[in-house]
């Protein structure tokens, strides 16, 4: 009972998340909200932060069932996340930050914007994406539970999904600029031979 609540509540963050990310809402938002609208972000990343708790402590109060009798090797699951916290660290270092969380000037929020390849996005195309699913595979690693496996899943599932949508938006803003980037430069993980 407990994993059928577990998957109910990825369900619900990615249904929530997923709506709160839509250009619908947010044209939405922009006609209704007039000046207050450039907060919009911080909202929504306010309500991806609320509807992401339940789902955090369902995994941390989960039983402990291992999936084997296998029951992780820590040291390489500890490095393997840290490596990932700090892949994501230095691709957020790579952006504004108050832009990203949704604390961004109204000049800011206006100007147009521009196509950044540099630091690890001459890598790869969604490094913050990347630190994140090597971290929680260190997770796993580390502690290769049931629950563990799900939250695993779960995330890699729904960030490639919003990778998704995300590239489309991209491919709007940028046009022939963003495929051409994204023909050139790889989606999650480097390439260690050349094409």
């Amino acid at each position: 009972m407990h994993y059928v609540l577990i998957l109910v509540s990825w369900f619900m963050f990615g249904l929530i998340h997923s709506l709160t990310a839509s250009s619908w809402l947010k044209q939405t938002a922009a006609s209704r909200l007039g000046k207050l609208n450039r907060y919009y972000r911080l909202l929504y990343n306010g309500i991806a932060l609320i509807t992401f708790l339940p789902v955090l402590w369902l995994h941390w109060v989960a039983p402990v069932d291992y999936i084997s009798t296998w029951q992780g090797t820590p040291l390489i699951g500890t490095s393997v996340t840290v490596l990932g916290i700090g892949i994501a660290l230095i691709a957020l270092w790579g952006y504004d930050l108050a832009e990203f969380v949704g604390w961004a000037s109204e000049g800011q929020q206006e100007a147009a914007p521009a196509l950044r390849q540099t630091g690890l996005l001459q890598y790869v195309r969604h490094p913050l994406y990347t630190g994140i699913i090597l971290s929680l595979l260190g997770i796993w690693i580390s502690q290769p539970t049931w629950s563990t496996s799900i939250l695993v899943l779960a995330a890699t599932f729904y960030i490639r999904v919003g990778i998704h949508f995300e590239e489309q938006k991209l491919v709007d803003t940028f046009g022939d600029s963003y495929k051409t980037y994204r023909q050139r430069v790889p989606m999650l993980f480097p390439r260690f031979t050349s094409r």
